[in-house]
This record gives C-alpha cells, structure tokens and sequence, in this order.
C-alpha cells in the first residue's frame, strides 16, 4: 500500500506528460492546416505586430499590399460573387447604413472610407441609398487594392468614387467608414488626434473583448496578415477623449476571433458602433 502511494505523485507527472504530448501535436496539427488553405482562421497570440510576421509561416506572403489578392478582388466584385457586391448586404451593414443615411447630406457629402478594398461599400450602398451629384467617396487603400479599385472605377464610368493611398486626406472629410479595417493599424485615436477632426465615425465589424490588446495572425487566402483585438474599454475611451460620443453599439456575429489553444483570448463575435463628434 505504503509503495503505491508513493507512485501517486510519479503517476500524475507521466499523466501530464502525456497530456502535454498530445496537446503539441494537435497544436501541431493546427499549425500544418493553417499554414494552407485555412481561410480565416487564426493563429497565435502577439505583443506587435513584428512577432506575429516573424512567427508567420513561409508558405504564402504577409500583408494585404498584394496584386494577385487585389485582381482577385476586382473579379469577384465585376462578377457580383462579393458578399455585398449585389443586391443584398451582411447583417452587420445595416446599422452603419441606417446611420450613414441619416447623416449624409448636402452639407455632410464628403465620405473617407479607410480599407475600401476596390469600393465593395460604395457599390453596395448605391443599392439603399440615393447617391447626391455633390457626393465625393474615397476609398484609402494600399496600392495594389487601390490600383485595381480605380481600373474598375474607371470601366463603370464612376464619377462620385475616387481612391487614394495617403490616410492624410481623412482631414478633408466628413464621414469615415471603416469596416474590417481599423485592428490593421496601431492606434484609431492617434490617427484621428493628428488630423483635422472627422464629424462622424462608422466602425464596423471590429474586433473587441474585455481583456488585454493582443495581436493574432490570420490566413487571408492568398496572404497572411497580423492584427489587432482590442480592449472594448480601451477603445472606446480613446475616442471620447477626442470629443466623441457613441451613438450607438451592435453586435456583429457574423465574424468571430477564435484562436484554437487560446480560449481567453478568442472572441464570438465583432461589433460595430457609430460616433459623433461632439459640438
């Protein structure tokens, strides 16, 4: 009796060895599948965005900067397979519609939408919204994505969309659209802090939770690409010390951050929110 308890504590260490085992090499596993054709999914958790490249595997290139990810981000839309791209919209486009109809207007037609793509908003929205001859939308985008945006402009004749590569040019701008684009750069509030303010703000399908800022490495497809999930408290402070107020929160559940071996730091859902700047 006396010796069998005296293997209790040798027991329980193979025990977690084992365990151990077993957890590297399904997080192995995991790692292979990324690697490949695991569109969307997420790996790792980051301090900065450098570690999440340095840890990114060599199999495809890092960053949405990418001719072949724009071309085929042309094609898509030309041909109407681009979620948003018809005539119907995400769930999770119709409050920042909602929201962008009521303050668009005469006087407030200049819009600046940062991470455009090829301008999948612009050409989804025309389908809700009836476009003013004094609307200026510009897309802010990298170069490739912006290139590709104005060949397609061009070839539908777009008189109302313009494009650019230079986030400075927010400063002449009344509304600013972003969706899926603001956990791709480090600070929304510093951006806005260094230029002249924006009156309204659209955010949508942003990555939020409770805890600590992070970084994660996405499979994109073609590409892989670093970025934020945010402190909610965090972020939504860091605009209201500009003078903004939030109007409006709303839950986006049709993208999610689950990142496997991660539980704390993965999230269900995006969300999305409306601010104003306050007179």
């Amino acid at each position: 009796m006396r010796t069998m308890i005296k293997q209790i504590p040798l027991v329980k260490q193979v025990y977690q060895q084992i365990k151990k085992a077993k957890y590297k090499r399904k997080e192995a596993e995991y790692k292979r599948k990324f690697e490949t054709d695991c569109y969307s999914c997420f790996w790792g958790v980051f301090e900065t965005f450098e570690q999440a490249k340095q840890a990114a595997p060599s199999t495809k290139t890092i960053g949405y900067d990418n001719a072949d990810l724009a071309q085929e981000y042309q094609q898509m839309l030309e041909q109407n397979n681009w979620e948003g791209s018809g005539q119907t919209i995400r769930p999770h486009d119709y409050p920042a519609l909602f929201w962008l109809k009521s303050v668009l207007s005469d006087e407030c037609n200049r819009v600046f939408d940062f991470g455009g793509n090829v301008g999948v908003h612009y050409y989804a929205y025309s389908n809700y919204l009836n476009y003013s001859d004094s609307l200026e939308w510009t897309v802010c985008d990298l170069p490739e994505i912006v290139k590709a945006g104005k060949e397609l402009a061009e070839s539908r004749f777009e008189k109302k969309l313009f494009f650019t590569t230079n986030l400075s040019d927010i400063s002449n701008h009344d509304i600013l659209i972003a969706s899926g684009s603001v956990q791709y750069i480090e600070d929304l509030a510093q951006l806005l802090s260094t230029h002249k303010k924006i009156k309204h703000l659209l955010i949508n399908r942003l990555p939020l939770y409770e805890g600590k800022r992070f970084v994660t490495l996405q499979n994109g497809g073609r590409v892989f690409y670093p970025q934020y999930v945010f402190n909610k408290t965090e972020f939504i402070e860091g605009l209201r010390s500009l003078g903004y107020e939030l109007v409006d929160i709303w839950q986006d559940t049709g993208n999610s951050c689950i990142i496997p071996f991660h539980p704390e730091q993965s999230i269900p859902f995006y969300y999305g929110m409306y601010l104003k700047l306050k007179l």
